[in-house]
């Protein structure tokens, strides 16, 4: 959405998003100590979704000593605007960003208000048909992010975002707009959740808009711990029905369900209805897959996902979204082989955190390019082509899966969760972790980053659209 009127951003909530690398630069660049503040211009670029708006934030574009006035306040140079205005890619969108010498989301003083509403919005506006984004830092290292919106020629006022999010390796930063995403008091309900990570970050967990991505034996496991734990806004995405064969493997299915083919969706949305402890609990139950129009905007409205289906394509499209829209996927998988006789030969799983600083799920192993492939190409869905492979490979697409092999994988996605949330390692280990029931060990690795030439690295923070149809016939995807 390339618009700066009033009308179209005001239907948005809206937000900011940064990479934790492009948050350490500004720290550096705004401790001038006590008493003197700093600014800095940046490009973002957006990410428009269902409900959502999003300014992702990327490269700086850093003043140098005869670019602004520092005298305890600072002030830009006209030179130094004008440069940034030359210098913004076709697209992208232009931030203002100074420091406070004080704590938490920041309000705005008569200067800043000038500063950006009056000497900037328009030139921005004008230059680049988005609207200018202003950020503030506070000495925690808080943000606070504005769009400044036209509401006649030449007039703009101001849309507070309600969140600004820092997605890095080791946590998910979050602040919220006092106002428009206030805390929510810990419940009775949370008090033993709660004492084992705090107040703050329970806070944070209960206001953080998570989804998840198949409802089925591990998702509908996921759905009631988190509703449990106190998240308060949750997603369910999932295009798939109940049949008999989900019964013994789909929390709070019923043999009724299988009856009249109730959504997974719907199920998940019933047993979490009843089983939250928020005061204020919302779900957008939605049945329809990740892999259509409506699916996609929905998963980009979210903070975190929570990636629960087995097919190699939606897991690509998650996995891409990750980094170039700067939304964390905690992925989880199961690995099942038996013997011709049907006896256990071995039994795996998997759990890991791809994003921005950490290897995506190329780069961990975890997802084949040539799978994503044949995925959207429709051979995994031709029992010809599959009877056709060799063993090895067979095994990775017969979804061998049981309820107590569900409940092991959805509990390491919700402590990953967790721990990201509380920036805490003591939660959600050190990296990914993969799981033997043979001879039932562990193994945790440390986090590593993208190989050096790797796609999907190159993607952090363009907020590029992601492609959910197959490719036409004859032209390269």
């Amino acid at each position: 959405m390339n618009t700066y009127d009033l009308a179209a951003l005001s239907a948005f909530e809206l937000s900011a998003v940064m990479t934790a690398d492009l948050d350490s630069q500004l720290r550096r660049h705004f401790d001038k100590g006590p008493r003197q503040e700093d600014l800095t211009f940046a490009i973002w670029r957006p990410s428009s979704s269902t409900l959502r708006y999003t300014a992702v934030l990327g490269e700086l574009l850093l003043p140098s000593s005869s670019d602004r006035i520092l005298n305890g306040n600072a002030a830009f140079t006209g030179d130094y605007f004008s440069r940034v205005l030359a210098a913004v890619p076709d697209g992208a969108g232009i931030a203002f960003l100074h420091s406070h010498l004080k704590p938490g989301w920041q309000g705005m003083s008569y200067n800043d208000t000038v500063a950006e509403r009056d000497r900037l919005a328009a030139a921005v506006a004008g230059r680049t048909g988005l609207p200018l984004l202003g950020l503030t830092w506070g000495t925690d290292g808080a943000w606070s992010a504005r769009f400044w919106a036209r509401t006649a020629p030449f007039k703009y006022e101001r849309l507070d975002a309600a969140v600004v999010r820092v997605a890095g390796p080791d946590r998910l930063t979050l602040t919220f707009h006092p106002q428009l995403r206030p805390p929510p008091k810990v419940s009775a309900a949370q008090v033993a959740t709660a004492s084992v990570w705090g107040e703050r970050a329970q806070e944070d967990l209960a206001r953080v808009r998570v989804g998840i991505v198949g409802l089925g034996s591990v998702g509908s496991v996921v759905a009631d711990a988190l509703s449990r734990m106190g998240v308060s806004d949750l997603l369910f995405l999932d295009h798939d029905i109940i049949e008999e064969r989900n019964l013994d493997r789909t929390l709070h299915a019923v043999p009724e369900d299988a009856r009249v083919g109730t959504p997974k969706v719907a199920v998940a949305e019933r047993g979490t209805t009843t089983s939250h402890t928020a005061r204020d609990f919302r779900v957008r139950a939605l049945p329809v897959s990740l892999l259509t129009d409506e699916g996609l905007a929905a998963a980009l409205d979210c903070d975190v996902i929570i990636c629960c289906v087995d097919r190699p394509w939606p897991r690509a499209i998650l996995n891409a979204m990750a980094y170039a829209h700067l939304i964390p996927v905690i992925d989880g998988g199961i690995m099942t082989r038996v013997t011709p006789e049907g006896r256990p030969l071995n039994i795996d799983w998997r759990i890991h955190t791809v994003g921005p600083g950490r290897a995506c799920m190329y780069c961990l192993g975890a997802l084949l390019r040539s799978d994503v492939a044949l995925d959207r190409d429709g051979m995994l869905d031709d029992p010809d082509y599959i009877r056709g492979l060799k063993p090895e490979d067979r095994e990775r697409y017969n979804r061998r899966n049981v309820f107590a092999f569900s409940l092991a994988v959805a509990a390491h996605e919700n402590l990953q969760l967790a721990g990201m949330i509380a920036g805490s390692s003591r939660i959600g280990g050190v990296g990914p972790q993969h799981y033997s029931a043979y001879p039932g060990e562990m193994t945790v690795s440390e986090t590593t980053t993208c190989e050096p030439d790797c796609e999907i690295a190159a993607l952090t923070a363009t907020a590029v659209g992601l492609e959910v149809r197959p490719p036409v016939a004859g032209r390269a995807p």
